[in-house]
């Protein structure tokens, strides 16, 4: 395949998950890096994407994918969009939601298909399973879009143009799979801790995710 995919990349686990996915089907892929200048560990997460890039070109050498340099993409740089921020404010009052999902729907009306890396824990807080539909992707595998029919008005605003690939599995889920895969020793280097950059600070939202996760073993990394 030659047509490129635009990938949103933390340096995470749940991202570098999904590129090794793409990258092992055969795809160009085009990492997205969204620069937040109030997120302490910009630098270490960043440092983190391009060693992966590495790793994953070296241990999948026989792939016929692709990773192409990384692109950065400045918060502030991104329009900003009214309607969906009227939108964003009423959903907010209705139910628990970050605010990068508005951002990231800002940024999905000009990345059409933006694929949003949040897996099945993360996802019930804001999206049930049922109100998701089932697709064919551009490797033919599948991936999950809002039903229109059974999502509402206003989260089917934010989340129109985005795909949720890892939306039936969990972390833990995802270990088995690297493990019996082979690379799991990428992902254990990969980054969450947004309080620290030198090893996880056990205190930042991610971290305490990673316990909710079962996966409290990677917070003993350094």
């Amino acid at each position: 395949m030659t047509e490129v995919k635009n990938v949103l990349w933390t340096g995470g686990w749940d991202s570098t998950f999904r590129i090794i996915q793409l990258y092992n089907r055969g795809i160009c892929l085009q990492p997205i890096y969204v620069i937040d200048k109030n997120r302490p560990s910009t630098t270490k997460e960043i440092e983190t994407i391009e060693m992966l890039s590495a790793k994953i070109e070296e241990k999948f050498s026989n792939s016929k994918g692709k990773i192409l340099p990384l692109k950065l993409i400045k918060r502030e740089n991104i329009p900003f969009n009214l309607y969906l921020k009227i939108v964003f404010k009423i959903i907010k009052k209705q139910r628990k939601i970050a605010k990068q999902y508005y951002w990231l729907a800002c940024l999905s009306k000009k990345y059409n298909h933006l694929e949003e890396g949040f897996h099945r824990a993360d996802r019930v807080q804001i999206i049930n399973f049922e109100d998701l539909i089932e697709i064919k992707d551009e490797t033919q595998h599948p991936n999950w879009i809002v039903n229109p029919k059974k999502t509402d008005f206003f989260r089917r605003q934010i989340f129109k143009n985005i795909r949720f690939p890892l939306a039936n599995i969990s972390k833990v889920d995802m270990k088995k799979y690297a493990e019996e895969n082979g690379f799991i020793d990428i992902m254990n280097q990969t980054w969450f801790c947004h309080g620290s950059t030198t090893k996880p600070c056990q205190k930042c939202i991610p971290c305490k995710q990673y316990i909710t996760d079962n996966m409290g073993y990677r917070l003993n990394m350094s």
